[in-house]
């Protein structure tokens, strides 16, 4: 039996590894592992080292990759091939996603895979001819999106209808394989660090994080979604802007801390006084911007403060969030994160009233990521939020631009 949330196997021509390495990468972006990684395409495995791969349960789907060049190729015409054709006959969840590129038409492809996939059967799948030879970054994202909607319909399919869909998102480290996560964001490679560039969160990432949350959200079976994973703030806050709380999916943050266990942080938790304020300062009264001073698990203003300047807009206000008697908070129950992001938005609302137009709200915090997640859910009809990561340079560090954010629906 298939398990649905294993992984995507790849079949290509080897003379086209550079268009698999992206594809590789799209999927990974979008929640989707695959059964290679990029360091991997380049080898050659043997004929029964595939044949084992494709018969394997944890081997979810496969990615098609139809060139020229595949009629050139004995591997992928009399054992890919055949063995993917297998493997869908069954009908148990697994799924083949066949893409024609290369310049490639339906008639030449089915030419290629010796018939076995014939030129109707491509032409009534209405798969999209990808025009790229060979293709960009964002073709390769638009098939990723192809494979993400296959696989979230096989999940709801198979997957126990009391079960949630397990989410992970991880930048901080390359995540392993586990069995039973839906969708597994793997952007650690798109990341130097702590950081990664502003075109990539534009039009890489975030473009991503929507089609998972849509997605999601139609082929989910209305499911609740439970995310995890090793990610950065700015990231974490994405994530929340993808479920903003209008949205009605619900969603909670595994969260986990040292000496105790795992627990459910969700907007669905009942609000539990964590004892945090906030306080705005007016500052710049020609300027339109809004600086949010989130300071939970460490104190935000040192960093701030230490952050050059021509880095920054000028701020009409500055507003500051924190625990009135602790100085780091240890957040012990879920309703705590709860009332915490609710504070947080509060204040940003709050603001905004008293210190009109503002324009942008920045935001500069030091928390669990699950309480980034949760405050981004409550960032609708903000405008644009801009999220900043703590880069350490020093003992104190600095704050540097990461995700922009428009929060909307």
């Amino acid at each position: 039996m298939t398990d649905v949330t294993g992984k995507s196997f790849i079949s290509y021509r080897r003379s086209r590894a550079n268009e698999a390495a992206l594809l590789v990468s799209a999927q990974h972006d979008h929640g989707i592992p695959t059964w290679q990684d990029q360091k991997d395409l380049a080898e050659t495995p043997t004929a029964d080292e595939l044949r084992r791969i494709l018969e394997d349960r944890l081997t979810a789907s496969a990615l098609l990759w139809i060139t020229p060049d595949v009629k050139e190729s004995d591997i992928i015409r009399k054992i890919e091939v055949p063995g993917i054709l297998k493997r869908t006959a069954v009908n148990d969840g697994f799924f083949l996603v066949p893409v024609c590129a290369g310049g490639i038409n339906y008639k030449a492809a089915a030419e290629a895979v010796d018939q076995q996939l014939s030129a109707d059967n491509l032409q009534d799948w209405n798969l999209p001819k990808v025009g790229g030879n060979p293709i960009s970054a964002a073709e390769a994202a638009s098939v990723a999106t192809r494979v993400l909607r296959r696989r979230l319909d096989a999940i709801d399919k198979h997957l126990e209808p009391s079960l949630p869909l397990r989410l992970s998102l991880h930048t901080r480290a390359k995540p392993a394989f586990q069995s039973g996560i839906a969708l597994m964001l793997d952007w650690f490679k798109r990341f130097n660090g702590r950081e990664t560039d502003a075109a990539t969160w534009q039009d890489v990432l975030l473009p991503a994080l929507r089609e998972v949350a849509t997605h999601i959200r139609t082929l989910g079976g209305g499911r609740p979604v439970v995310a995890s994973g090793l990610a950065a703030i700015p990231a974490a806050t994405a994530l929340g802007v993808a479920f903003l709380a209008q949205t009605g999916q619900k969603i909670a943050w595994s969260q986990y801390t040292s000496g105790r266990p795992e627990q459910l942080w969700s907007l669905e938790a009942i609000r539990e006084d964590a004892g945090f304020v906030y306080k705005t300062t007016e500052r710049d009264i020609a300027a339109q911007d809004l600086a949010v001073l989130v300071s939970v698990t460490e104190d935000v203003e040192p960093a701030f403060a230490q952050t050059p300047r021509e880095t920054l807009p000028r701020f009409r206000a500055i507003t500051r969030v924190s625990n009135k008697e602790n100085v780091r908070f240890d957040i012990k129950a879920p309703g705590q994160a709860t009332d915490i992001a609710n504070v947080v938005f509060e204040a940003i609302r709050n603001a905004r009233q008293n210190y009109r137009p503002l324009g942008a709200v920045h935001l500069f915090m030091a928390l669990p990521i699950g309480l980034a997640m949760l405050i981004g859910q409550l960032l609708n009809t903000l405008g644009s939020v801009q999220t900043y990561e703590h880069i350490s340079t020093d003992a104190i560090g600095i704050y540097r631009p990461a995700a922009l954010l428009s929060p909307s629906i």
